[in-house]
């Protein structure tokens, strides 16, 4: 990995901080990690478009248009990580160092899986907020099950998930993510 990454990283977080419309220092970090749900929404559309999986729109999108959009997921968890933790790249060191790789079962391709895999980890990730903040998905208060320290955990392990899957197609991630944040941290700078 690059140093770059992380200082654009904390470019566009800054940015987002001081532009965006104001609010609460925990309204922020939970708006950055739905932010991933919706990145997450435009590669599952990305996919079946590739794959020409939806008769209703056949077509509608390449493997290179799945490459952007998975790296807009690394991205854009990325930028969440640094607002929860402050330092994304030692979180993800840290995750690095403590991850296992598992090679998805042969049940299917495994392009698909690694996708799929992501939406797992947003789902433990959103479970990982519920539980740092003592809130229900209505708003009810509930037992405090687990720390920030937990959410940058899943958020540190989603953004490999998406590095894996985005490895699968491009053969060198950090290189892909590298440049699509010269991009917005360039289109944010103008």
């Amino acid at each position: 990995m690059k140093v770059d990454i992380w200082n654009h990283v904390t470019r566009l977080r800054q940015w987002l901080d001081a532009d965006a419309a104001p609010a609460s220092a925990e309204d922020t970090r939970l708006l950055r990690v739905l932010k991933i749900s919706e990145e997450l929404g435009e590669v599952a559309e990305a996919v079946h478009g590739a794959l020409g999986a939806n008769p209703r729109k056949g077509s509608s999108h390449s493997w290179s248009d799945v490459v952007k959009e998975l790296a807009d997921v690394i991205v854009t968890a990325a930028v969440a990580l640094d607002t929860v933790s402050g330092d994304a790249e030692a979180a993800v060191a840290q995750q690095l160092r403590d991850r296992k790789t598992e090679e998805p079962a042969a049940a299917g391709d495994v392009r698909l899986l690694r996708v799929l895999k992501i939406s797992e980890d947003m789902g433990q990730l959103a479970t990982a907020v519920y539980g740092a903040l003592g809130t229900g998905p209505r708003g009810s208060e509930t037992e405090v099950t687990h720390t920030w320290e937990d959410v940058e955990a899943h958020l540190g392990g989603l953004i490999l998930t998406a590095v894996e899957a985005l490895d699968d197609l491009t053969g060198d991630a950090w290189a892909t993510v590298a440049v699509r944040l010269r991009f917005l941290v360039e289109r944010v700078a103008a």
